[in-house]
């Protein structure tokens, strides 16, 4: 189950960082995108701010034609100067109309040149009077709300006590022609907070904006202060561009994928290299704790070999003994009932002495033995044989207390052995310090639910609870010349043949281990 969790949590942070990547992408690409819309609606307005400015001076140049002819005679001739106006109007449509005005009774002014002749019937503007007020030679930009969409350059002309008003007419919506406005911008012209024109942008502006740019400058003149402004709305299918952006995410997501895929063989390399290490290490210590082990033997069977000298000298003496009974009642006359007995006497002490040679051999070699269903109570009679005569002469009473039937164990009775020595010896040392009327070792053996069950157990001082944790960690002991092997080693030969040691904490008084074996009847069934 933490797998699984562990494999969505990596799915789930990977489509995180590749949506994250791919905002990344899109962003950047409207980035760029507006930045380089912002340039070209910038170079755009350049240009056309260039173009009006240019325009908008050919009118200033116009009204000084005009003045200089109105300004040549007295008074001025008024036919050529409208000659004059209607050819300047057809090179110049944007130019509407040119008066020239002169005041009049109660103030209000007299049209001497009209172009084209449709003006003599317009009004005349309301600032009219104001274009009198001007200095001589000035001109000015005028803006008449009676007038939508026009504007009106006035210069005052004429003699100081005749002054005459010059008032042109001018479209500002052709100030720019259509090829020269930018696409999909709003074009806006203002003089004096007046807005004169105001296109909006060709094409359908539904979609939703991401940004809107604008571009605002005035006009290069001091009679005209025209304001040019353009604006271009961002759409976001101009910002973000959908084939860059898809092939991107494809691309960042293989890419993605391929990282995760190599990250995680590098993990899996890396854990099988760990494990391999492991099991080599584990190896390593096997062979090291069996070698151990035999020289564990080799070391006690020096410990041992008084007391299988004693034992074999009985065996030997009753062979001795009966061999020369045997010579005795060969002789003619003999009697052939107490020579049979004296040779059978003789074959079971050769048979014993021969069983006891042949546990040394076994106990001290190191081969490998196969586990067999074994007699555990058999296993336990020969590690107490091999013992006994040691324990005798440490003043250490040996006692086994065996459950007949019981049944049968897996085990290599060798090793098997070898555990119930080393438990032996570490009884050995805790009844050290023990009164030599207290020395006492018990092995017992029972079954307890499908399981043999072997207790070890000796009345010294008992575990400290402070050690009872660390009992079987390799190289712990408490003894000052331990090597801290002796019970790490009884539980790998007990857990190789699928068992378990314990040291029982319910012990009354002493030092209690207790083996539990599984027994050999449930395995043949399940195997069967």
């Amino acid at each position: 189950m933490s797998r699984r969790i562990f494999a969505f949590r990596s799915i789930a942070v990977l489509v995180l960082v590749w949506i994250g990547a791919v905002g990344g992408f899109a962003l950047l690409s409207i980035r760029s995108a507006t930045q380089h819309a912002g340039e070209e609606l910038n170079a755009a307005g350049v240009g056309l701010h260039r173009i009006v400015s240019q325009r908008v001076a050919q009118h200033d140049a116009h009204l000084t034609s005009l003045a200089a002819l109105v300004q040549s005679a007295d008074p001025p001739p008024r036919e050529a100067v409208r000659q004059v106006a209607l050819a300047i109007m057809r090179f110049y449509p944007r130019i509407v109309s040119v008066r020239i005005v002169a005041p009049g009774a109660g103030g209000s002014g007299e049209v001497l040149v009209a172009a084209p002749d449709g003006a003599m019937a317009t009004p005349l503007p309301a600032f009219t009077a104001g274009v009198f007020a001007q200095a001589p030679g000035e001109a000015r930009a005028y803006a008449d709300p009676a007038v939508p969409g026009r504007y009106f350059l006035g210069k005052r002309a004429g003699a100081p006590n005749r002054p005459l008003a010059m008032i042109v007419e001018i479209d500002p919506a052709l100030l720019v022609e259509g090829e020269e406005r930018p696409e999909a911008t709003r074009l806006r012209l203002d003089l004096g907070g007046h807005t004169l024109v105001d296109r909006a942008a060709a094409g359908p502006q539904g979609s939703a904006a991401l940004e809107t740019l604008r571009f605002e400058r005035a006009v290069d003149s001091q009679t005209q202060p025209l304001r040019l402004s353009l604006d271009r709305r961002l759409a976001f299918a101009q910002g973000v561009t959908p084939g860059p952006v898809f092939a991107f995410a494809v691309l960042s997501l293989v890419g993605l994928l391929a990282l995760r895929y190599t990250l995680r063989q590098r993990r899996d390399a890396r854990r099988s290299r760990a494990v391999a290490r492991e099991a080599q290490e584990r190896s390593l210590l096997l062979e090291r704790e069996t070698r151990l082990a035999h020289a564990s033997r080799v070391n006690a069977l020096g410990e041992l070999a008084s007391g299988i000298a004693h034992e074999l000298t009985q065996p030997l003496t009753a062979l001795l003994s009966q061999s020369q009974a045997a010579l005795r009642l060969a002789a003619p006359g003999g009697d052939a009932q107490r020579l049979d007995e004296a040779l059978r006497a003789n074959v079971r002490e050769a048979k014993r002495a021969g069983e006891m040679l042949q546990r040394m051999r076994d106990y001290i070699s190191n081969r490998t033995t196969a586990r067999i269903p074994s007699d555990i109570n058999a296993v336990v009679g020969d590690a107490a044989a091999l013992a006994r005569s040691d324990l005798a002469q440490r003043g250490i009473r040996l006692e086994l207390e065996l459950e007949r039937s019981l049944p049968q164990a897996v085990v290599d009775p060798i090793e098997l052995e070898q555990v119930l020595h080393n438990l032996i010896r570490n009884a050995v040392d805790s009844l050290e310090g023990t009164a030599p009327a207290e020395k006492t070792i018990v092995i017992g053996t029972g079954t307890s639910g499908g399981h043999v069950v072997i207790r070890v157990a000796d009345t010294g001082p008992g575990i400290a609870p402070t050690v009872l944790p660390r009992l079987f960690e390799p190289f712990f002991t408490t003894k000052a010349d331990g090597m801290g092997l002796g019970l790490s080693l009884c539980a790998t030969l007990v857990e190789r043949a699928g068992g378990s040691i314990r040291a029982d904490a319910g012990a009354t008084a002493g030092a209690a281990f207790v083996i539990v074996l599984p027994a050999a009847m449930p395995r043949m069934e399940a195997a069967q």
